[in-house]
């Protein structure tokens, strides 16, 4: 079994060797095992349960929560030209009949369902008339009421063990805390499972996060420059913003598409297609878009605001990089997005799952200000330790910069606020400090205050941040309409007991630019490089499929670096398997040659 198993890792999936854990994962399903593996995206999952399948008589389960994953998935086992299919609110019942019937005369070996498709009693019965190998809950965390993505219907897989005791069920996440990790466990009923766990450190990943200033597109620019032409995702907080965005970024030159919720269905899978096949290269979107998204060649992904957990962080900067090839992050916030999730939650009944949340956007807060190593902290978020990056995030890069003292500056600040007796924000308390002529400012006789025109000696922008510094130290809270507010801390520094003080690069608001260290294992020839991802486009698009299905970046530049010239020496290069080899090793060879 043991030969049978590395002869289809290489001649499938065109592996010479497994990644961590994967092979333990394959070998715990083989024993029929129930498993939980926590591997961070990129490490290789599928395999994991794809490489059994095809090992193992009868079809196997794979539970997914998004239509546009199981696509995804389906297209790419697709590719490979194993039988695979799905079944989805998306498809005409005639599709969905011809689906069920070819699981049931046994032509399938993957049937992709929803939670909410297999929690009905027709379903259930129906998965019991197959024979069933083993079931699959990809993006397990979703199970877990401490989870960032809380669904009924995952909750409702508890009964999965019920109806089907003697089937093993191996549940995949990317991340995962102690309570979520057993709240799975638990919740599936999983009987003595083999528990994988990856590190959470991926090195080609460089992290970066400033405060936003204004709406962020100044900023936002500034990082596209570095990415040219390369796939990336874009995130915003809400449906309203995703729109203006990719407006903006249209309106600029970018190839963008919108992707959320309130889109009709067959926009936002056109729109998924689009990206997918690189007609598109930046998809702007709301957490609606992403879970587990195969694309390996995402090259950068940018928050426009603070997402509302660690874990949903984590997530989404997995999607950058799958292929283990250099990508770049980067998160824009500001104070004013935890006060917004924050009010989210006032709705919130469930005092209990109320607590734990407020708990979360704290910490995702802390993580974002602090001035810690981006990856040290997301390791021991997950109960994982880490030395500091040294040269993969911002803070380790800035780990030795100057502190300024910005004590009178905010005391100025304060003593605006306390003057226009606590009942403005942000952009009006800055407007008075800097002398502003507008309207509202004149028509309130602020310009009469010992405080009107004080601060002109610092830009708009800089009071922003230096705002910004006063809130994440609690000295500010901000009221009803986003009024700012005195804490008691405010006094102590208005007579001189405290000191403020700020990382001096963050007052450094010209927008400079960033060198970012890359990764790279060898050299290889760009030339023959881009001549090959020219061939694999041709293909991709002669064949209807994205591109990366075809080969990886990382394999198209070990082909360039290798410069294989013959079956033999191709077959050698880490990626190519003999069934890729048979689909398209000849034209690449040409193009080598």
């Amino acid at each position: 079994m043991s030969d049978i198993k590395y002869k289809l890792l290489k001649d499938i999936f065109g592996h010479n060797s497994f990644r961590e854990l994967q092979e333990e994962g394959v070998d715990a399903i083989m024993q029929n095992q129930d498993l939980l593996m926590i591997l961070p995206t990129g490490g290789g999952k599928s395999l994991v349960y794809q490489l059994p399948t095809l090992l193992k008589n009868g079809i196997s389960i794979v539970i997914s929560p998004l239509i546009a994953l199981m696509q995804d998935q389906v297209a790419s086992l697709k590719a490979q030209n194993l039988s695979a299919d799905m079944i989805s609110s998306a498809q005409s019942s005639t599709e969905v009949s011809e689906v069920l019937s070819k699981a049931r005369r046994g032509e399938l070996k993957f049937l992709y369902l929803s939670p909410e498709r297999l929690n009905t009693e027709w379903t259930l019965e129906f998965l019991k008339s197959l024979n069933i190998n083993f079931f699959v809950i990809d993006e397990a965390h979703c199970i877990s009421q401490w989870g960032h993505e809380f669904r009924d219907d995952y909750r409702a897989l508890s009964n999965l063990k019920k109806h089907f005791p003697h089937t093993s069920i191996c549940a995949f996440t990317a991340t995962s805390t102690e309570h979520v990790k057993y709240d799975i466990i638990n919740n599936l009923n999983l009987q003595n499972p083999v528990l994988l766990k990856g590190k959470i450190f991926r090195k080609n990943i460089f992290i970066s996060a400033q405060r936003r200033l204004q709406n962020g597109y100044a900023q936002l620019e500034d990082f596209l420059s570095r990415h040219k032409n390369e796939s990336g995702i874009i995130y915003a907080s809400s449906r309203k913003k995703v729109e203006a965005l990719c407006e903006y970024l249209v309106d600029n030159g970018y190839k963008a598409l919108p992707y959320h919720a309130g889109l009709s269905q067959k926009t936002r899978e056109e729109n998924f297609k689009d990206f997918v096949n690189d007609k598109a290269n930046i998809m702007v979107a709301t957490i609606a878009f992403g879970m587990g998204i195969d694309k390996s060649d995402i090259r950068f992904v940018v928050h426009m605001s603070l997402p509302k957990t660690q874990e949903n962080y984590y997530q989404e900067i997995g999607r950058a990089g799958r292929d283990g090839e250099d990508s770049e992050v980067l998160l824009l916030f500001n104070a004013g997005d935890i006060a917004q999730h924050k009010r989210f939650l006032d709705e919130v009944q469930n005092s209990e799952y109320k607590e734990n949340q407020l708990s979360k956007i704290n910490n995702i807060y802390k993580f974002a200000t602090s001035e810690i190593c981006f990856h040290k902290q997301l390791a021991e978020y997950f109960n994982d330790t880490l030395e500091p990056c040294k040269d993969r995030c911002d803070n380790c890069l800035d780990g030795d910069a100057k502190k300024q003292d910005i004590t009178k500056e905010v005391q100025m600040l304060l003593s605006t606020i306390y003057k226009t007796n606590q009942s403005f924000g942000k952009n009006y308390i800055i407007d008075v400090l800097r002398g502003s002529k507008e309207q509202k400012i004149l028509a309130n006789e602020a310009d009469k205050l010992s405080v009107y025109g004080i601060g002109t000696h610092i830009s708009k922008k800089e009071w922003f941040v230096i705002l910004e510094r006063v809130m994440e130290l609690n000295i500010l809270t901000l009221g009803d309409f986003s009024v700012l507010k005195l804490t008691n801390d405010a006094v102590d520094i208005l007579k001189g007991k405290k000191l403020v003080d700020i990382r001096a690069s963050r007052l450094q608001i010209s927008i400079k630019e960033k060198k970012v260290k890359q990764v790279t294992e060898f050299d290889y020839d760009e030339e023959l490089f881009e001549a090959l991802r020219e061939k694999r486009s041709e293909l991709a698009s002669e064949m209807g499929v994205p591109a990366y299905l075809i080969f990886s970046d990382k394999t198209l530049k070990h082909l360039a670096n290798d410069k294989p010239y013959d079956k033999v020496s191709m077959l050698k290069v880490n990626g190519v398997g003999e069934k890729k080899y048979e689909q398209f090793g000849e034209e690449f060879l040409e193009v080598i040659n």
